[in-house]
């Protein structure tokens, strides 16, 4: 069997097994108690009073939400950034799209193991994906063409941070090489203990920082960004709005005015304290039902990353077969590699689903 059909294989009976019944730790979902469904009501109906959210907007996006955006890089990350170096795309996702269509024509480095959606994005666009997983690879393989895509806080699968000595190598490797930057922030905003790091696009010009309200918000509304210098962005938004014009305007307005009258880092507070007890009673499930699982608690984000005893992908397809949907690590590598390793999300189940899932799990390890 081909690397690409047990990839097909496997999110098929991923979405085949999402039902009622499913107890799911596969997607990197946010508990959707935590939305402020309340604040956008509200929200929602003084936009609504506004029929240009219903018109055709900005290629670039919404200038209160990037005016916002912007004050959180120069405030909260400490990196000066203006509204015209920021891009409004339709989810994070959409960034990789419109950065590789751009920049990228042949190559790009990612961390091994690596976020799917990305690597999915970079083969679509038929792009050579080299995984590395020591930085010093990059010294003598990065080019001026090349993309290197990565993860700087809870990287996905694995949830590590780089430490500040592996941010001021990779910064060096950059300056010498000179390659496009990707730079995924999906997470940065997690930490249980609200601890912000210093981004390494913060120090290199020929970068791109995501960002997205789907984890910190709600997915549904598919709003994310791109920060980048405004040079940049200029070229990006050839891309962009060969793709879809712009983002949904109602939803750029939606969260701009949610963002104008709440606090989000309260509401990140509430957050950060459910994930950190999500991840502990998930952590003292795996101790005390599958000992043999063995990982480090994470200390943000929204999984947890370790191994088992037996391959993973194998148990993955019989946890399946019983209504229990985890990641098995394998598909987070280009060539689909047996592994042991396995990803769990912890946020989107409650704690009576997680004990459940788990002790399930549990009587199909050999």
């Amino acid at each position: 069997m081909t690397s690409t059909k047990i990839e097909r294989s496997y999110i098929r009976e991923i979405l085949d097994a999402t039902n009622k019944k499913t107890i799911s730790f596969a997607g990197g979902l946010p508990d959707h108690n935590l939305f402020p469904m309340k604040e956008l009501k509200k929200a929602s109906l003084k936009v609504f009073k506004n029929s240009l959210s219903m018109q055709y907007s900005k290629s670039q996006g919404n200038e209160g939400l990037r005016k916002i955006i912007a004050s959180l890089y120069t405030n909260e990350y400490d990196f000066p950034t203006s509204k015209d170096e920021i891009l409004i795309t339709t989810g994070s996702q959409q960034a990789f799209d419109v950065i590789s269509k751009t920049f990228l024509k042949e190559d790009v480095f990612v961390q091994s193991p690596s976020y799917l959606g990305a690597l999915s994005a970079f083969r679509i666009l038929g792009l050579k994906i080299k995984e590395f997983e020591d930085i010093n690879f990059l010294k003598s393989n990065l080019k001026e063409t090349s993309g290197l895509y990565m993860m700087s806080d809870f990287i996905n699968p694995t949830t590590k941070c780089l430490s500040k000595k592996e941010r001021k190598k990779i910064l060096e490797l950059l300056n010498k090489n000179n390659p496009y930057l990707i730079e995924d922030a999906a997470y940065s905003l997690l930490d249980f203990n609200g601890k912000i790091r210093k981004s390494i696009s913060s120090s290199y010009e020929k970068s791109f920082h995501l960002g997205s309200f789907s984890k910190i918000v709600a997915p549904g509304l598919r709003v994310g960004w791109i920060r980048a210098k405004k040079e940049l962005i200029d070229e990006l938004l050839v891309s962009k709005e060969a793709l879809d014009l712009h983002t949904p305007t109602f939803n750029q307005m939606l969260l701009n005015e949610y963002l104008k009258k709440n606090d989000l880092f309260e509401h990140l507070e509430t957050i950060r304290k459910e994930y950190k007890e999500k991840m502990q009673f998930m952590s003292s499930c795996f101790e005390k039902y599958i000992p043999s699982f063995k990982f480090k608690k994470p200390k943000g984000g929204m999984f947890i990353y370790g191994e088992f005893t037996e391959d993973s992908f194998a148990l993955a397809k019989k946890a399946l077969a019983k209504n229990i949907a985890f990641v098995p690590a394998s598909v987070f590598y280009t060539d689909k590699r047996v592994s042991n390793q396995a990803r769990f999300n912890f946020s989107n189940s409650s704690k009576k689903e997680i004990e459940k899932g788990l002790k399930e799990l549990k009587n199909l390890i050999s």
